[in-house]
């Protein structure tokens, strides 16, 4: 009787995330960007606030829990009414010609025109990524990348949408 083998995929050598304070637990640090730090009150375009619910910075906002736990707390943004504006970013050192993986999870907090990010690293594009119009439903971005030549990675998110109403998002887990 022929017996059946299965056979596992190859152990893939997994590290430790090189992002600090990805899921910005340990508040408005770690990280940089062009917006605006604007505590309890993300009311104008091209502002932030670190907090566990949007709505408690934006009347407008859905009013729901961050992706990590449901109780912790997560970067929410009112959207850039100016193009090009950097979201998030931050520099992590890397190893030569190694293949890394950068992951975000996303998610409106104001259903009109939903936020459209690009992502880079070094000054390159590596992916889009447009968030839905339900609002507070975390969704997972994530893209492969290769080192080649580089020792360190600037990773930049950045809104590509500049309306000024909705464009709105909130981002966790990075």
């Amino acid at each position: 009787v022929p017996t059946t083998k299965t056979l596992s995929p190859p152990a893939q050598n997994v590290g430790p995330n090189l992002i600090i304070n990805g899921d910005f637990e340990s508040g408005n640090t770690g990280f940089s960007t062009e917006y605006v730090f604007s505590p309890s009150a993300i009311l104008n375009p091209a502002t932030y606030d670190v907090l566990s619910n949007p709505n408690s910075a934006h009347p407008s906002a859905a009013s729901f829990g961050d992706h990590t736990s449901g109780s912790g707390l997560m970067m929410a943004l009112n959207g850039a009414d100016v193009p090009g504006q950097v979201v998030w970013s931050q520099t992590v050192p890397v190893v030569t010609n190694t293949d890394y993986e950068f992951s975000a999870w996303i998610t409106s907090w104001f259903l009109i025109l939903p936020a459209q990010l690009e992502f880079r690293i070094n000054g390159s594009p590596i992916g889009t990524f447009t968030t839905t119009r339900a609002s507070g439903v975390w969704e997972q971005f994530a893209v492969g990348w290769n080192s080649g030549n580089s020792t360190s990675a600037l990773i930049e998110i950045v809104n590509s949408n500049t309306s000024y109403s909705g464009n709105d998002l909130a981002i966790d887990d990075l």
